[in-house]
C-alpha cells in the first residue's frame, strides 16, 4: 500500500555517487608520476574510487554524498597544489562539485559549498593577487548560477511528473483500500483497516479517529500508533477543538510549538513534528474528526489534502454504512418486539390483564424498575387515573391523582411528545417508594389523535438514550390502541354486568364476582359470607300504587345496601325483588349485623304521591366453610332467607 515518494532524487544521488569516482581519478590523473609518492598518492585515490564504485550504501545515500562534497573539495584541492597550483587544469574539477550542490536546490548549500570551493582553491593556488585566479572564480560562479537556473527547473518539472505519478499511485492505493473493505463488517475494523493504509500513503506514524457521541464528548473508534488511548474526552481539553470548527484541514507544522492541553493522546511526549485533523462531515453535520501525525521526511501533510479528504471521505461512508445497518437490524429488532407485544396485548382485553402483560414486554427489552401507566379522565383536566403502578416488584392500586404543574406526565400530555429525562424530574409527585430515578422515559399513548394517557419507565440504576426512548414511543403507539379496546371492553362488560335499575350488579355479575371471592377466600385461608335479601312488600306496592313505586322502593333498597356495606364488598340485584351481598374477609355474625342495619333503614315508609308506603326486608345470611361449593353456599343463605319469611318476615336469620 505504501507509496514511494520522487524517485527522480533517488537516481539523482545514486548518478552523484557513481560520477564521485571518476572525479578523483581524474583528479589522480593530475599528478602524473615524477616522484614515489605521486605514485602512492595516484594508488590510493585509485583505490578509494574502485572500492567506491564497487560499494554502493543501500541506505542513507543522500547523507553520504552531502558528506563527501568536502572530501571532494580536499581532493581536487590536494591535486590542484600538487600540479601546479593556479596554472594547474584541475580547478575545473571543482565544477563537478558544483553540478552536485545544485542537484539539492538549495541556496544555503550552494553558498556553503561554493565559499567552500573559492577558498580552498585561493589557499592552494596562492592566486588572490592573480587577475587569473578570479576570472576562474567568476567562470564558477557563472557556472554555478546556470546550472542552479537550469537545475530548479528540470527538477521543478521532475517534481511536477512525480507527484502525478504520486497521485496517481495514491488514487489506485485509495480504490483498492475501498475495495477490501467490502469485506469487513465491524465499524472499528473498517477505521482501523483506513488508518493503517493512511499512515503508510502518507508516511506518518499516528492516526485516529474519534466521533462525537450524544452527551457531547468524543469516543475514539480506532487508533494506530498512539501512546495514550483515551477511549472518551471533552473536545474542549484537546486539538480537535479547533478542527470541529473548521470546514477544512487543520494543520500544524511543528507539534511541539502547540500549547499543552489536558488531552494531546502523548502526542507532545512522542515529539512529532506535524500534525493535521480533517473533520468527518456527513452533509452538513461533523460526526467526528480523524487525525494523522508524523515525522519531519516525506510530503508534508498539508499539500496531499487529496489523500486525506479521500480517507476522510472512506471513514464517514463506512459510519454511514455501518449506522444503516445498525438502523435496520434496530427496526428489526423493533419489529419482532412490537409484533410480540401485539400478539400479548391483543389478547388481553381486562384491563389489568393487559396492562401487567404490557409491562412485562417492555422490562423484557429494557431494563425498568418502576412503569406506569396512568390515563385521563373524561371532563377533568387537572386530575389523571394511575391505572398502572409498579415500584421495586410491588403492584399499586389503581387511584386517582392530581396532576402536579410543570411535571413530566403534565408536559407530555400538553406536548404530545416523548420525553427523556435524567436525574431532576423537576416538579413531579414521586410513586410508590418514592425514590428519584436516575434516569426516566415519558411517552404519550394517542389514540386516533386524542392523547388518552401517560406510559413511563423508569430506571435507579441506568441512563436511558434516544433508541430507548423510540423503543418506549413504538411500545405506547401499540399499547394506546390496545388500552382503548380494553376500555370499550369495559365500557360494554359493565353495560351487559349492570342492573339499569338499581346500578348494583345483575346475576351474572354475582355468579363471576361470587367465583372469584370463593378461590380468594381459600388461597388466602379467609372467611366468606353471603346475605341474601327479599322485599317483603314488592307485590304489595306493584298490585296498589303499580310499577313505578314498585321501582321506587327497589331503587331505595339499593341505596341502603351501599350505604351499609365496604368499597370491597359487591351488591348485586340478583332477581326481581331479590339482592345479594358478597362480603370477604367477613364471619357470618359480622354479616348479620350488616343485615340488621339494612333491614332497620328499610323498616319504615315512603311517600308516594299523596301516600305513605310501608316496607320491610327478610335477609338470610351464610358462610363459606371448606366443604362449600358455589352453589352450595347459595343455596344456604336462600334457606335463611326463606327461614326468615316463614319467621314472620321483617328480620335477619342465619343458616343453622
Amino acid at each position: 500500500m505504501k507509496v514511494k515518494q520522487a524517485p527522480y532524487r533517488i537516481e539523482t544521488e545514486r548518478a552523484i555517487w557513481k560520477i564521485r569516482p571518476l572525479e578523483w581519478l581524474l583528479a589522480a590523473g593530475l599528478l602524473g608520476v615524477q616522484q614515489p609518492r605521486d605514485l602512492i598518492v595516484t594508488l590510493i585515490w585509485g583505490l578509494m574510487a574502485l572500492l567506491m564504485l564497487w560499494k554502493m550504501p543501500q541506505s542513507g545515500l543522500r547523507t553520504w554524498n552531502v558528506l563527501l562534497i568536502p572530501v571532494d573539495i580536499i581532493v581536487i584541492s590536494a591535486a590542484v597544489f600538487l600540479s601546479g597550483g593556479l596554472q594547474s587544469h584541475g580547478f575545473l574539477l571543482y565544477s563537478i562539485d558544483v553540478l552536485f550542490l545544485v542537484t539539492y536546490v538549495s541556496w544555503q548549500w550552494i553558498a556553503v559549498g561554493t565559499g567552500l570551493i573559492f577558498v580552498s582553491y585561493g589557499i592552494v593556488s596562492n592566486g588572490w593577487t592573480h587577475g587569473l585566479f578570479w576570472w576562474q572564480v567568476l567562470l564558477l560562479v557563472l557556472l554555478a548560477l546556470s546550472a542552479h537556473t537550469l537545475g530548479s527547473s528540470v527538477l521543478k518539472a521532475m517534481r511536477s511528473a512525480n507527484t502525478g505519478k504520486v497521485k496517481l499511485e495514491q488514487l489506485a492505493a485509495l480504490k483498492s483500500l475501498q475495495g477490501s473493505l467490502v469485506e469487513l463488517s465491524d465499524l472499528s475494523t473498517m477505521v482501523m483497516t483506513i488508518l493503517q493504509a493512511g499512515t503508510q500513503l502518507l508516511q506518518t506514524r499516528v492516526g485516529y479517529v474519534a466521533r462525537w457521541t450524544t452527551s457531547g464528548t468524543l469516543q475514539m473508534v480506532a487508533q494506530v500508533g498512539l501512546s495514550e488511548d483515551e477511549e472518551e474526552w471533552d473536545p474542549r481539553d484537546s486539538y480537535e477543538a479547533d478542527a470541529l470548527n473548521r470546514t477544512e484541514m487543520t494543520y500544524w507544522k511543528h507539534i511541539a510549538s502547540l500549547p499543552p492541553v489536558k488531552v494531546d493522546h502523548g502526542l507532545l511526549a512522542l515529539r512529532y513534528y506535524q500534525l493535521a485533523m480533517v473533520p468527518l462531515r456527513d452533509g452538513a453535520k461533523v460526526i467526528g474528526v480523524m487525525a494523522f501525525a508524523g515525522d519531519r521526511g516525506g510530503v508534508p501533510l498539508n499539500q496531499q489534502q487529496v489523500v486525506l479528504e479521500g480517507l476522510a471521505d472512506m471513514v464517514v461512508n463506512q459510519s454511514r454504512f455501518a449506522q444503516a445497518q445498525s438502523d435496520a437490524r434496530k427496526r428489526g429488532r423493533l419489529l419482532g418486539i412490537l409484533e410480540r407485544v401485539g400478539r400479548i396485548v391483543n389478547k388481553n382485553l381486562e384491563m389489568g390483564m393487559l396492562l401487567r402483560s404490557l409491562h412485562q414486554a417492555v422490562a423484557e427489552e429494557l431494563e425498568t424498575d418502576s412503569f406506569f401507566v396512568a390515563l385521563t379522565l373524561p371532563d377533568d383536566s387537572e386530575r389523571i387515573l394511575m391505572e398502572y403502578l409498579f415500584d421495586e416488584g410491588q403492584e399499586y392500586p389503581a387511584e386517582v391523582m392530581s396532576i402536579t404543574p410543570g411535571s413530566p406526565t403534565e408536559r407530555v400530555l400538553e406536548g404530545q411528545e416523548a420525553l427523556l429525562i435524567a436525574g431532576d424530574i423537576g416538579p413531579s409527585q414521586l410513586l410508590g417508594s418514592y425514590r428519584v430515578p436516575k434516569s426516566a422515559i415519558f411517552a404519550p399513548l394517542i389514540f386516533e389523535g386524542t392523547i388518552i394517557g401517560v406510559i413511563s419507565t423508569q430506571s435507579y440504576r441506568i441512563d436511558y438514550d434516544q433508541d430507548h426512548v423510540e423503543f418506549v414511543s413504538s411500545i405506547a403507539s401499540q399499547a394506546a390502541i390496545a388500552i382503548q379496546n380494553a376500555q370499550l371492553y369495559q365500557q360494554t362488560e359493565s353495560v351487559a354486568l349492570t342492573d339499569h335499575l338499581t346500578n348494583l350488579g345483575n346475576s351474572r355479575r354475582f355468579t363471576i364476582a361470587l367465583r372469584l371471592a370463593i378461590d380468594h377466600a381459600r388461597a388466602t385461608h379467609t372467611a366468606l359470607s353471603l346475605l341474601l335479601i327479599d322485599s317483603d312488600s314488592l307485590k304489595q306496592i306493584n298490585d296498589r300504587y303499580g310499577h313505578m313505586a314498585g321501582d321506587t322502593h327497589l331503587q331505595m333498597l339499593s341505596h341502603v345496601i351501599l350505604r351499609n356495606i365496604r368499597e370491597n364488598d359487591t351488591a348485586c340485584r340478583y332477581a326481581g325483588d331479590e339482592f345479594v351481598i358478597i362480603l370477604p374477609n367477613t364471619r357470618v355474625d359480622e354479616a348479620m349485623s350488616v343485615g340488621e342495619r339494612i333491614r332497620r333503614e328499610m323498616d319504615g315508609k315512603f311517600a308516594w304521591n299523596d301516600s305513605m308506603i310501608g316496607t320491610t326486608i327478610s335477609v338470610g345470611a351464610a358462610q363459606l366453610d371448606s366443604s362449600m361449593s358455589q352453589e352450595e353456599l347459595f343455596a344456604a343463605a336462600d334457606r335463611a332467607m326463606y327461614e326468615a319469611k316463614q319467621s314472620g318476615k321483617n328480620r335477619v336469620v342465619a343458616v343453622s
